[in-house]
């Protein structure tokens, strides 16, 4: 299959318009909630219009070497810094293509403290993941951040299977029996390695469910100046809650993945149990983002129940058009060469 030339081609239209539908996701309907879009013209030619504009009427999915023409940034702390309209961190969700496998590369582009938006800031907290399709699965088989460095989440099949990426059946984002009104739920095996080949002994649990919503999403639209517009859209939107346990009242942390069609990653949040042994820095933790503008709520996305505590989180919808020819290849983030040669 050409996927470059399939999903080139393929017009999402308005992103507020998609439809979720109850048959099992394609391939390529799996990577439209991966992977954000760029508006085109008549012609397939980008424009300026961003997806959640009313003027965007065509878009098709961005590759890593189109140019991009706006870029995700995080929500800042506008009630600490009032004037840091780009926030910290900027994120894009785009397609790559190495060693004959598609891949959604999100970037984890600090531009603060010295740091600079658009290039990759090595041993600076600069980073990303990847999710991969495998099988059913999208799954996050490498994660870098500033804390942990580069790490691998590897499953079970890397005893089981002679399938070369049957290993990163790992961390399980969602299936592709998601489904609109309902959860659908796996308790995945997974542990960290230090590099994909590596199989480790043992394999924690992570109960996982996953569903299809139309959820109310803020953003803030940045011009030159920079010139920011408050709005609000309601998408198509794959929600995937992690657990770090076996089910929901015995796990000690949760990480929730908000994942918009023809936009990505837009959210993640990490939650504390509150109800089993935490340490005193996540009551804190707690009270600190309380106090910060970076995570406007969601409706119906609360704690999953009693006791649990909101300690971090990003919210990647303050989408600042692009002025000067830049892709998420010239961020050159060096630890995607481990998944082979760009195709």
């Amino acid at each position: 299959m050409n996927l470059r030339g399939l999903l080139g081609g393929m017009m999402l239209g308005a992103i507020g318009a998609a439809s979720v539908s109850a048959q099992p996701m394609s391939q390529e309907d799996m990577l439209s909630f991966g992977a954000q879009s760029i508006c085109v013209d008549e012609a397939g030619t980008p424009t300026r219009s961003m997806p959640i504009e009313d003027g965007c009427v065509r878009s098709r999915l961005q590759h890593s070497n189109d140019i991009a023409t706006y870029r995700k940034h995080d929500w800042p702390n506008g009630l600490d810094v009032p004037g840091l309209a780009l926030g910290y961190q900027a994120s894009d969700s785009v397609i790559q293509r190495r060693a004959g496998r598609p891949m959604i590369v999100q970037t984890f582009d600090f531009g603060t403290d010295g740091r600079q938006f658009g290039r990759f800031d090595d041993g600076r907290g600069d980073g990303g993941q990847v999710m991969l399709l495998v099988g059913d699965w999208a799954s996050f088989p490498m994660t870098e951040d500033g804390g942990g460095g580069v790490q691998w989440f590897v499953g079970e099949g890397c005893r089981t299977s002679r399938a070369p990426d049957a290993r990163f059946s790992s961390w399980l984002v969602f299936r592709n029996d998601a489904k609109a009104g309902e959860w659908g739920s796996t308790i995945a095996r997974l542990n960290i390695a230090a590099n994909p080949e590596a199989c480790p002994l043992r394999f924690n649990t992570a109960y996982t469910r996953y569903r299809l919503d139309r959820v109310q999403l803020p953003f803030r639209v940045i011009d030159l100046a920079p010139v920011v517009v408050n709005i609000s859209r309601r998408l198509d939107v794959v929600v995937s809650e992690h657990f770090g346990g076996d089910d929901i009242r015995s796990a000690d942390h949760l990480e929730r993945f908000f994942l918009a069609k023809g936009l990505g990653l837009v959210r993640w949040e990490r939650w504390a149990n509150g109800n089993v042994t935490q340490p005193t820095s996540m009551r804190d933790a707690e009270r600190m983002l309380s106090q910060t503008a970076r995570c406007p709520r969601l409706e119906s996305y609360g704690m999953p129940d009693r006791g649990w505590l909101l300690v971090d989180c990003r919210t990647w919808t303050s989408l600042v058009r692009q002025t000067k020819p830049w892709s998420v290849d010239n961020y050159a983030w060096t630890a995607l060469n481990q998944f082979g040669r760009l195709d």
